[in-house]
């Protein structure tokens, strides 16, 4: 109870924000199409398959700090790596549905580009699904979801629309070279490594009364739900400061799949790609440095292009010896 009121009463300062975000700053510079109802039956949704994965997960986690022993961190971290691979295997078919819907993408110049890219590169998936993104806003995207036989292919309908047939094959391209390069499977390796040393750090403060004394609460060693609680509520702020060396990993990761697409398609449809969705996003094309490299996953629009002109340009080079 303890964890759902500290929840709930996050959700509710966050909920003015999350409105204003939505129907006045997005509805601002047009990217807005999200209708009330569909934002409010979002939120219950949300609220309900929260509880219904996170409540269970949760109880095991206090239930394992109460009576599994001294050990109790390595079974709960345990349970949290199950809990993310069943979310991969639910998501593409269970619960992602439960907020859009799926088509098969249609027959068409864009289909048959990808189709043979993917023939090109290997690549086996259980679909290639258009998603209705443009219901609730006019950003487009595209992502790979699921993992193993489930794995699958989701363009969002606003990004096939504005873009060419070979400016969409290179953005697929690109999320193609995420999982060729292996990228999912360094992140959960990553994710894995620093779940585990969060256990084994709340395993240590949980029995320390001067963590408790440092937030102005009593020591309360046997009630695991209180230091369950103080740590997360702690951790983000000292997580905070390794955002760099995430981001920084994660940009690392986008130039190699930027190379990807370049070899797999075209550096200039690439490049022609990031260009127009950088226009339609509205983004912004010169970041404050010291900000971006906080709070951006990918580098600014200036780099990624000259990367990719870059390699165009050494490609060129390599021909034209070779001839």
């Amino acid at each position: 109870m303890l964890i759902v009121a500290i929840v709930l009463l996050s959700a509710l300062v966050s909920l003015p924000f999350s409105a204003w975000r939505t129907f006045a700053i997005e509805s601002r510079f047009g990217f807005n199409r999200t209708r009330l109802g569909t934002w409010l039956a979002d939120l219950g949704k949300g609220v309900l398959v929260g509880a219904i994965l996170g409540l269970p997960l949760a109880a095991l986690v206090i239930a394992l700090m109460r009576y599994a022993g001294g050990a109790w961190w390595l079974w709960a971290w345990g349970a949290w790596m199950g809990f993310q691979f069943l979310l991969l295997a639910l998501y593409p078919t269970v619960i992602a549905p439960l907020f859009n819907k799926f088509t098969p993408m249609p027959d068409g110049p864009a289909r048959t580009r990808i189709e043979a890219l993917l023939a090109r590169c290997g690549f086996a998936s259980r679909g290639l699904y258009l998603m209705d993104g443009s219901k609730r806003s006019s950003h487009g995207n595209a992502y790979f979801t699921g993992f193993g036989r489930a794995k699958r292919i989701v363009m969002f309908d606003t990004l096939v629309e504005r873009l060419a047939p070979e400016e969409t094959e290179a953005v697929l391209a690109h999320e193609l070279g995420h999982f060729k390069l292996r990228h999912i499977a360094k992140r959960i390796a990553w994710s894995a490594a620093m779940s585990l040393a969060f256990f084994a750090l709340l395993a240590w403060l949980a029995r320390a009364d001067w963590f408790y004394g440092g937030l102005y609460v009593p020591p309360s060693p046997e009630r695991p739900g209180v230091a369950l609680v103080l740590f997360f509520l702690v951790l983000p702020v000292f997580t905070f400061l390794l955002a760099p060396v995430a981001s920084w990993y994660s940009r690392r990761h986008e130039y190699e799949a930027d190379a990807y697409a370049a070899r797999q398609t075209s550096a200039g449809a690439m490049v022609s790609a990031l260009v127009r969705l950088y226009e339609d996003n509205a983004a912004t094309l010169t970041p404050d440095p010291l900000h971006s490299a906080f709070h951006d996953s990918h580098p600014p629009a200036a780099l990624r292009v000259a990367h990719l002109e870059a390699l165009s340009a050494g490609t060129a080079a390599a021909a034209a010896a070779t001839a």
